[in-house]
């Protein structure tokens, strides 16, 4: 059981949080309870305490100062700021102070404080265990981890490990340190080690397990997601050279390489750009959000739908799926406009009206605009503009609007008016007329066809 120590200078309220949660339902009990600073003190001197609920404004020795007492007294206790209000200033300074939480009184009477206490214990459990593995160090070498895409499959191989009578130490939910000396070959065949990883681990004698843990959950996943390629399962690092891995380009740098023309029509440059972008210094969530504005930026030449962009990538985990789709792009944007560098600017200029115009569409825009954007005189961007989209501007413009209508049609049950304003049409008669004349149906009877 966690053993809870709880402090607060009105009694009442003391009371009130003792008994309004279920403390055994969360593992925990209550120990003890006081109403000052130095009774508390004395208290955590005498007696074992794991978790302290705690005021921070009491008589005597409060705030921020008291915390650092109750550290000073034990220093592996796991506290839980209480607070009438939420103090930004002060629950800030608790924090750096290492405070586990911090709850503000009203919500401890609320409807969330179930979810807040199996949180909090959670937390206490990780940080407990983390403090563990910092006092534990690893002893050879070298040393084996099969990490697992899920706690699924981790358990999995777990229970296969156990029933061959093969030793290991399990680190998390998806990471088990092989006993060294352990063949793995017969493993790897597995069904349970589908899209699992053997990462073995040279120079590694005498560091933390929670070096080891921060590791893998940092540069080795990172390091994983590159390297990864398909039918190899067994991926080798060295401890030293993993640690002084420099942080990759950000998420603004790789934007603005892969939304360049010369990206796409340049060999050479997309090949040094892709690189780039491979060891960029994003996570699954950033890349992701990354690549949906390239998406978009390049769909007017790739032909993609970027509304199905989520479902398209949302199952990929390695460098080389990623890579395919873009190679996918890439091969769309090639077949659309060729691989004339010395186009290069004229198509780049272009591709920039396109954008604009989508971007734009909500309101009126005229071609005097896109000869300011792209610095083309109107004969010079009429033929280009033609030349690559194979229509007119105005063509253009009215199809781009009456595509993204019905989009908006299929896709959002927003009334007819709000998707004609989106669309650039201030009046919604004249939207429901040239969405006829071009579909020949009207926008009713096409969002109930589709």
């Amino acid at each position: 059981m966690i053993r809870v120590f709880v402090v607060d200078d009105e009694k009442l309220v003391r009371r009130g949080i003792i008994g309004l949660i279920d403390w055994e339902k969360y593992g925990m009990e209550v120990v003890g309870d006081s109403g000052n600073s130095q009774e508390t003190l004395e208290f955590l001197k005498r007696e074992e305490v794991d978790l302290l609920f705690s005021d921070l404004e009491m008589p005597g020795l409060s705030g921020v100062p008291f915390l650092q007492e109750v550290k000073k007294v034990r220093p592996e206790i796991q506290i839980v700021v209480l607070t009438m209000h939420q103090e930004f200033e002060l629950i800030q300074q608790s924090l750096r102070v290492g405070i586990l939480d911090y709850i503000t009184k009203a919500q401890i009477e609320g409807e969330n404080v179930d979810a807040f206490m199996e949180s909090i214990r959670e937390r206490y459990r990780e940080t407990v265990r983390y403090t563990q593995l910092s006092e534990r160090r690893v002893g050879p070498e070298e040393i084996s981890i099969w990490e697992a895409p899920d706690k699924k499959q981790g358990k999995a191989f777990a229970g296969l490990l156990k029933k061959a009578g093969v030793s290991f130490e399990k680190l998390d939910d998806r990471h088990l340190l092989l006993q060294e000396g352990v063949q793995t070959d017969e493993f790897l065949k597995a069904p349970e080690a589908e899209q699992s990883s053997l990462i073995c681990l040279a120079e590694v004698k005498g560091i933390a397990y929670s070096q080891l843990e921060d590791l893998l959950k940092g540069t080795v996943k990172e390091k994983l997601f590159q390297d990864r390629e398909p039918g190899r399962m067994v991926y080798e690092y060295c401890y030293p050279e993993l640690v002084n891995t420099q942080p990759g380009e950000s998420r603004k740098t790789v934007l603005e390489l892969s939304m360049k023309m010369e990206f796409m029509l340049v060999q050479k440059v997309y090949e040094e750009t892709l690189e780039i972008i491979r060891h960029a210094a994003l996570n699954n969530e950033e890349r992701v959000a990354a690549f949906y504005h390239f998406n978009l930026h390049w769909c007017e030449f790739s032909g993609k739908d970027f509304s199905r962009y989520f479902e398209e990538v949302g199952s990929f985990r390695w460098w080389y799926e990623w890579k395919g789709w873009f190679d996918e792009i890439r091969k769309k944007v090639l077949e659309r406009v060729g691989e004339d560098r010395e186009e290069l600017e004229s198509i780049q200029a272009i591709h920039q009206a396109m954008n604009y115009i989508r971007e734009h569409m909500d309101r009126e825009i005229t071609l005097e605009e896109l000869l300011r954007l792209t610095g083309m005189s109107k004969s010079y961007f009429s033929r280009n503009f033609k030349d690559v989209t194979g229509k007119t501007f105005v063509t253009y413009l009215n199809d781009m609007r009456i595509e993204t209508a019905k989009k908006y049609l299929t896709e959002t049950k927003q009334p007819i008016y709000w998707i004609a304003s989106q669309v650039g049409y201030v009046d919604e008669h004249y939207f429901r007329r040239v969405f006829r004349e071009r579909t020949g149906v009207t926008p009713k009877q096409f969002r109930e066809k589709y």
